[in-house]
């Protein structure tokens, strides 16, 4: 899928181990309406609305890295404005989050894929609250951010159809090695060769960058002649089905 969500707190470990004891919030109360961003060149700008579906406020803090979890937003240079970095939302209330591309050099050939994150503080214990041992937990979720130059060659919604898709091995295990021609990343959620639940399938998820390659591994090996029955995320984060054959 194209959301993550982490636990961020030092906390963490200790939690695992007194969860049972100590009363905690163990849901992220900030929920993101969709489940990627596609950021086309031609716009001015994008939005995403930020919604509190909890029952306390929550300050939130927003920022897009180059995939590197460990990374100091303050430390990050990317052509891109978000605003507000910085927002409190009130229960049953949302925010409408701006992205503004500022102009800098981006690669034009090709997508390039960036990830939107949201960082979701819990607000200070009451007194009850801190007396009785409570626990507050910080949640990090991550959207993939697609930057959509202008001009590429063929259509985003097509790309799927133009994958290559053959036999491999990985680890000595079968395995398909999907090619992308593309200018486009396409995300494959699973792929089956032949037909029938015993049909040799992958079902980890994986995404293919523009022009590479990726290595699914295979439950089984298939039969000598099958076709490729595979399915993708759309821009909406929709499934698509689609066959293909295998060279």
């Amino acid at each position: 899928m194209s959301i993550r969500r982490t636990v961020s707190s030092a906390l963490a470990a200790s939690v695992l181990a007194l969860g049972a004891m100590l009363p905690f919030a163990a849901d992220a109360s900030v929920v993101i309406a969709g489940t990627r961003v596609v950021y086309n060149a031609a716009d001015s700008e994008v939005t995403l609305k930020l919604s509190n579906v909890g029952k306390s406020p929550a300050l939130t803090q927003i920022w897009l890295d180059k995939g590197d979890l460990k990374a100091d937003p303050s430390k990050l240079d990317l052509p891109f404005m978000l605003t507000p970095p910085l927002a409190r939302i009130d229960p049953g209330k949302s925010q409408t989050i701006r992205i503004a591309y500022t102009g800098e050099a981006m690669p034009q050939d090709r997508e390039t894929l960036l990830w939107f994150n949201v960082l979701e503080v819990p607000p200070k214990p009451t007194a009850e609250q801190a007396g009785a041992n409570h626990v507050q937990l910080a949640f990090r979720t991550r959207l993939k951010f697609f930057f959509r130059p202008a001009g590429l060659a063929g259509k985003s919604d097509e790309a799927p159809d133009h994958l290559t898709w053959r036999m491999a091995a990985q680890n000595g295990r079968p395995a398909l090695l999907v090619s992308n021609p593309t200018p486009y990343h396409v995300t494959v959620i699973e792929a089956h060769v032949g037909e029938g639940e015993q049909a040799p399938r992958f079902d980890d998820g994986g995404m293919v960058d523009p022009g590479g390659q990726l290595e699914l591994p295979l439950s089984g090996s298939p039969a000598a002649g099958g076709k490729v029955s595979f399915t993708t995320l759309n821009d909406y984060g929709g499934p698509m089905k689609h066959e293909a054959a295998l060279q």
